[in-house]
């Protein structure tokens, strides 16, 4: 009875225009036994957007219509907002690298910027979007306005992520 294992490192190919990754799976006599393939999601596609948003979405609904948001929104100081702004922004991009890129960086690093980049502007709109339609984002106070937004795009710039790393 022999078991079967994978010695050879996996490689990227395209299947259906899509990047995945490929292991050929051999037994302990080197006889080949399967080829397992898995999405390998480091490209930023038109379908990540999709994603994103419902991401978004899901989190930043409930955040944006809390009164808490509404007066922390009025009450800190830019100093502070912009604090936030770059911890949301480091911190998603952690995560980013770690839900989809890992030891592949490398290789895809231009592919990791344009995901980081584009999930926190997609889910900065769509928490300013609700803001603007709770009336919650008065454009005659771009200082509350940008501060509202940014502590609502914060947590839902995570789940947005999340959201995209599982579809």
């Amino acid at each position: 009875m022999s078991s079967t294992n994978i010695h050879q490192p996996a490689s990227p190919h395209r299947v259906d225009g899509q990047l995945h990754l490929v292991h050929h799976i051999h037994d302990d006599e080197g006889n080949f036994v399967a080829t397992v393939t898995g999405p390998l999601k480091v490209e930023f596609r038109l379908e990540d957007f999709g994603q994103l948003v419902a991401g978004a979405c899901i989190m930043a609904l409930p955040i944006s219509l809390t009164e808490e948001v509404w007066k922390l929104g009025e009450t800190l100081s830019i100093g502070r907002t912009l604090v936030i702004l770059a911890f949301s922004v480091f911190a998603l991009a952690i995560f980013i690298w770690g839900l989809f890129y890992g030891k592949r960086i490398g290789q895809y690093q231009g592919h990791f910027f344009k995901r980081a980049v584009s999930a926190y502007l997609v889910t900065f709109c769509v928490a300013l979007l609700l803001l603007i339609l709770f009336d919650k984002a008065p454009l005659h106070d771009l200082k509350v306005t940008l501060t509202r937004t940014i502590l609502v795009a914060f947590p839902s710039s995570f789940a947005a992520t999340a959201v995209d790393f599982v579809k």
